[in-house]
């Protein structure tokens, strides 16, 4: 009997790439290995390996999954690995062997416990994502740079930074994951980049332009106005917009 391999990697879609491929170069036995983000639990019948992130070498997966299984199948690695949920580095490892062996097809195979499971993980991500697109707010700080504060249930700035340097090329701004300590930095006409282990200096981000406080009263104003009492929906409007959300929207401050 084999010991069973758990490797231990960063909390990253390159982080899980990577101990995905130290897995692949292990040729231990898929059946024997795991893989595993965070703390994991010591046991006597199994090996723990720490995993080092290393882009090139998940670069090689990812690449990978691309030409030799599907763009669709990647699409579904790349947003489950941004979930919350913890098995999500283990799943994606044993999708990507049956994904080798398999080929495109594989994301059809929804009956599958493994397929099954990665394509709810990668659903629920990118629904948080819309709302995201959606719900961010973005205010001017008194030096002129747009900042946004979210708090999403999963790590979602990676995504985002995606899209808002499209949406925002020439323009300098940041967002802010208030959970994960985590911040985007986008600097006018240049690429993004990001930095974790990072706190904001609520002296800093809670000072405002002049510009801003106006927009702020206005678009206040303007949700206000275009509200009919006689149709309020509270549990539908809690459906459409979900409350963790509101803390960091302008119009629901105070709510």
């Amino acid at each position: 009997m084999k010991t069973a391999k758990i490797y231990v990697c960063e909390d990253s879609l390159e982080g899980i790439l990577s101990a995905v491929h130290a897995a692949y170069m292990r040729r231990y036995g898929h059946g024997y290995q795991s893989i595993a983000v965070g703390d994991v639990n010591m046991s006597l019948f199994s090996e723990v390996i720490p995993v080092a992130t290393d882009m090139a070498k998940a670069m090689r997966v990812a690449d990978a999954v691309i030409h030799k299984i599907s763009g669709f199948s990647w699409h579904w690695v790349k947003y489950g690995a941004m979930s919350c949920h913890m098995d999500k580095a283990d799943i994606i490892y044993k999708f990507l062997v049956q994904g080798f062996r398999i080929g495109p097809g594989i994301t059809e195979h929804l009956a599958d416990p493994v397929v099954n499971r990665l394509m709810k993980l990668s659903r629920g991500v990118s629904r948080e994502t819309d709302h995201m697109y959606g719900f961010l707010r973005f205010c001017e700080l008194e030096n002129g740079i747009l900042f946004a504060g979210i708090a999403p249930k999963h790590h979602q700035i990676p995504l985002l930074a995606e899209h808002f340097s499209d949406r925002f090329p020439m323009e300098n701004w940041m967002i802010y994951d208030e959970q994960r300590h985590e911040v985007c930095v986008h600097e006018a006409g240049k690429d993004w980049f990001l930095a974790d282990s990072v706190t904001a200096d609520l002296k800093v981000t809670e000072r405002v332009s002049d510009r801003q406080k106006c927009f702020e009263e206005r678009w206040k104003s303007f949700y206000e106005t275009i509200g009919i009492k006689g149709r309020e929906n509270p549990r539908c409007r809690r459906n459409m917009m979900p409350k963790m959300y509101w803390k960091n929207m302008t119009e629901m401050t105070g709510k």
